[in-house]
Parts: C-alpha cells; structure tokens; sequence
C-alpha cells in the first residue's frame, strides 16, 4: 500500500526531475488520506496484510517538515501491528543517526536510497547535491539499525556511459543491499535535462541500449542474490 508524497521536501532541482509530472499530483496527503488508504489496504489484503508494508514514496519522506512527516507517521500507528512494516524513500544526504533511529520507532522496516549514480562527477552533472560517500555513510547507517536496505540507480544519466553505470552497478554489490531498483533515464518536459536534449548536448540510449545494459544489470544482482523489485523499462 503506497501514498505518494509531492515534492516539498527536496533541496536540489535534479536535470532529470520534474516531480509534479512524476507524481501526478499537487495534493499533499494528510493523516485522515493515511488513515484511508491502510483501511482500504487491510480490507483487500485480508489475512495477507503480514505481508504488505505501508510505503510513502514520491518525495524524499526524511527531508519534508518534521511536523508533516510525524503526522503521516503517526496515523500508521492503528494498524501497524497488521502489516509487516513501513517502507519509505529518501535522499543519501537525508540520513542520520538521529532519523533512522526515530524512524525505526515508528517500526519503519525498510529504507530505498535515491543514489541514482555512485560516480561523483555525474552525479555534480545532474546536481544530485550528495556524493557518493553520502550514499555509502546512509547505508551504514540504515544497515546498523538493522533496517531494510534498498538502491535506486538511474542508467544513462547526463554524463555516464555503460562503463560508468557498471560501475555504479558494482558499487551498489559492494554496500550489499536488500533490494534495488533500475531506473533507465526518462526525459521529462521542464526539466534541464530536457534542455540538454534539446540542444544536443544529452543523447539518451536507444531502447536497444538500455535492454543490453540493463540486461547485464539483472545478471549482476541475481548473481548475487540481490533482490531486484522493480525495473523502469
């Protein structure tokens, strides 16, 4: 069951990111459109709701208003005991000792990290703001707390080519997450990297391209047992 979160938590406009596009929608949800959402959820999964997490994703959940943030949180305190637990997504640079350890008591049970790339040079080309250093202390974090790790990577950013989205591939191995999610780039109105495009300054992969790339992904992580839970194509 997933509530999606608009984009008001962010610091950084991404060349890649227009999220009301990708969102759909303007309205932020409240803790009464929780509060619905986890009944309809309950009353469809039945006795399977053990297997189901709550999941606020769309925006970075840890970088929007404290207040806003724990009032979601808190409407999820009814039902919790019903379901598995809570997952959320957030920014590298949005994790902290402090977060991850209220989170955890509001029985968070997994954490997905937007890295989108661990090469540092295409991640200050598409102003992800964060580093991948970020990325490898949130994991350190999140993995310590005994948290869910999951990774989002983004192929064919502004910037990287196959040896740089393997790479990134391999990096993501090596911070032995739970699950990842692949993500080739999609051009959006509004959005520099649509201006980059436009001028010829991007040239995205063809379709042919992000199947042989992201075929090589899949292979990677199952080889290593890494769950894959979903793939952008």
């Amino acid at each position: 069951m997933a509530l999606f979160i608009p984009h008001n938590g962010c610091p950084h406009k991404c060349t890649f990111c227009n999220q009301r596009n990708i969102v759909g929608q303007a309205y932020q949800p409240n803790a009464d459109d929780v509060t619905n959402a986890v009944k309809i959820a309950v009353d469809s999964l039945k006795e399977n709701t053990k297997e189901a997490e709550i999941a606020f994703f769309g925006g970075s959940f840890t970088a929007i208003d404290r207040e806003y943030m724990l009032e979601l949180l808190d409407a999820t305190k009814p039902f919790i005991n019903s379901f598995k637990g809570i997952r959320l997504s957030t920014r590298p640079d949005c994790i902290d000792d402090e977060i991850v350890s209220l989170l955890k008591s509001y029985k968070v049970t997994s954490i997905e990290l937007g890295a989108q790339s661990m090469d540092d040079e295409v991640l200050k080309l598409n102003e992800r703001g964060h580093t991948a250093d970020d990325v490898r202390n949130a994991c350190r974090i999140i993995k310590n707390y005994g948290i869910s790790l999951g990774l989002q990577m983004m192929t064919g950013l502004y910037g990287s080519d196959f040896y740089k989205d393997i790479y990134t591939a391999d990096e993501f191995i090596k911070l032995r997450p739970d699950t990842v999610r692949i993500y080739p780039t999609v051009i959006m109105q509004d959005t520099e990297l649509a201006n980059l495009y436009n001028s010829k300054k991007f040239i995205p992969y063809t379709l042919e391209q992000s199947v042989e790339l992201c075929s090589k992904l899949i292979l990677k992580f199952k080889s290593e047992n890494i769950r894959i839970i979903r793939l952008g194509l």
